[in-house]
């Protein structure tokens, strides 16, 4: 079986970090939405699968010089899953969550925001260890 190819683009150290860091502040955005009841459960949510996208940018892209670049979020995933397994199911999890959190129509649940946040979070400590 021939593996999947995806779009990516180049980069190094310094756009890893930079995505790092614009990981973390997607996952602050989402905490301080994630203080509130309602609508904001999915603006937290579309935060932290935005976090976990940015992360997932900057380990490919410590690791092998490239990241996923391609429109498919649902492709992003497998692009790290070459990385890192592990680290590609945590990334599916929240984008599994991504059109729900940001193109529907109903109120996902506090269970919902508490696992992306966790695998959000995840993601960025990862992100962090390989770019510091």
């Amino acid at each position: 079986m021939t593996p999947k190819q995806h779009r990516s683009r180049p980069g190094g150290m310094t756009e890893a970090r930079n995505r790092a860091a614009i990981a973390a502040s997607y996952l602050e955005l989402a905490e301080v939405a994630a203080a509130e009841a309602g609508p904001a459960i999915n603006t937290s949510i579309g935060n932290a699968v935005l976090a976990g996208i940015a992360a997932g940018d900057a380990i490919c892209l410590a690791a092998i010089g490239e990241r996923y670049a391609g429109q498919d979020h649902n492709a992003a995933p497998d692009f790290l899953e070459q990385v890192d397994p592990a680290l590609g199911r945590r990334l599916r999890t929240l984008v599994g969550l991504k059109t729900a959190a940001h193109y529907g129509d109903s109120i996902l649940t506090g269970t919902d925001r508490t696992a992306a946040l966790r695998q959000a979070s995840a993601l960025i400590a990862e992100a962090k260890r390989r770019t510091t």
